[in-house]
């Protein structure tokens, strides 16, 4: 897995956010699954094809077990984009996970039910497969007997209306999102974020933007660690990047000032070499290529050169 997926579900491995997506996904906000019922699940599985054997990994993966018995496995999937083999590689997963309820050691327990969750923060709505079928052209006299498999996908820049049934950090997420989307003036909610280092890990992936590294080294840096607000790392995050186009223009400026400067001084030096020829000056000019003090002071002479910087030398 790499660090960008590893980044990505560092947020929803708390408990307290998992069960808070849970709860608002598929109870409207109810509290039915709590965060200490939630125990961490083996992500990883293999499968055999063309027999070599392959190692596959979901995002993120945990049992809920209210009392003392399994009644369900949870599983999330991040996606920055539309993927049209989501459907495909999701069943995967979850075949992976029925058939490690057959194992030796978990046969004779209760059976639960697979429940995965893609999490889309996506701006445009889904415009991929969202079933199975939907992946592939199935002749009709098939159909009756390809099961199908449908995907749960929640748009997270989409959930406006069922943005209150949400309350850990994810929800600050999705009213980012959703502000990103809609491209409105962004008051961010009084709400502080809890996980701190997660949230904006998993804001610098999501975006691709270095400066919530930034502001996270600097919140350290300052021992800060609660009572951070969105308000606040947008804020740290405009001036960063403020800081930064300052020092970029500073730096073209410099080099277009360069640029310009030069482009005048070599025009100036081939003006005075002509003035100096046609004077038959030869004895000025020739001292002139190797003397740039006395260069000057032609130039000064002829009006050629910045008056400011002449009567300053003089």
């Amino acid at each position: 897995m790499g660090t960008k997926d590893i980044t990505e579900k560092q947020l929803a491995d708390y408990n307290d956010v998992f069960a808070d997506i849970i709860n608002g996904v598929l109870f409207g906000g109810e509290q039915v699954v709590l965060e200490h019922e939630l125990r961490n699940a083996k992500d990883k599985s293999q499968y055999k094809f063309n027999n070599t054997i392959h190692e596959q990994e979901r995002d993120l993966s945990k049992h809920w077990i209210p009392q003392r018995i399994c009644f369900a496995l949870f599983g999330f999937e991040h996606q920055t984009a539309a993927d049209p083999y989501v459907p495909m590689r999701l069943i995967g997963y979850d075949g992976a996970s029925y058939r490690g309820q057959l194992t030796k050691p978990e046969r004779d327990k209760p059976k639960y039910p697979v429940i995965t969750i893609v999490l889309y923060f996506g701006t445009k709505h889904w415009n991929q497969p969202r079933s199975l079928h939907e992946c592939m052209r199935i002749p009709k006299q098939l159909e009756p007997f390809v099961n199908d498999y449908t995907i749960n996908l929640v748009e997270v820049a989409f959930l406006d209306d069922q943005l209150d049934n949400f309350h850990s950090d994810f929800r600050i997420v999705a009213e980012y999102f959703i502000n990103k989307r809609k491209n409105t003036d962004y008051i961010p909610s009084a709400q502080e974020i809890k996980h701190v280092d997660a949230f904006l890990k998993l804001m610098q992936a999501l975006e691709g933007d270095d400066r919530y590294e930034e502001v996270l080294h600097t919140l350290q840096s300052e021992g800060k660690k609660e009572g951070v607000q969105m308000s606040e790392v947008l804020d740290r995050i405009e001036n960063r990047g403020i800081i930064i186009g300052e020092k970029r223009g500073i730096s073209i400026g410099e080099k277009r000032g360069i640029s310009i400067g030069s482009e005048k001084m070599a025009n100036a030096i081939n003006t005075l070499n002509s003035l100096l020829l046609k004077q038959n000056r030869l004895d000025d000019l020739k001292r002139a290529t190797a003397d740039f003090e006395y260069q000057r002071q032609l130039l000064c002479e002829y009006g050629l050169y910045n008056n400011e910087d002449c009567l300053t030398k003089e």
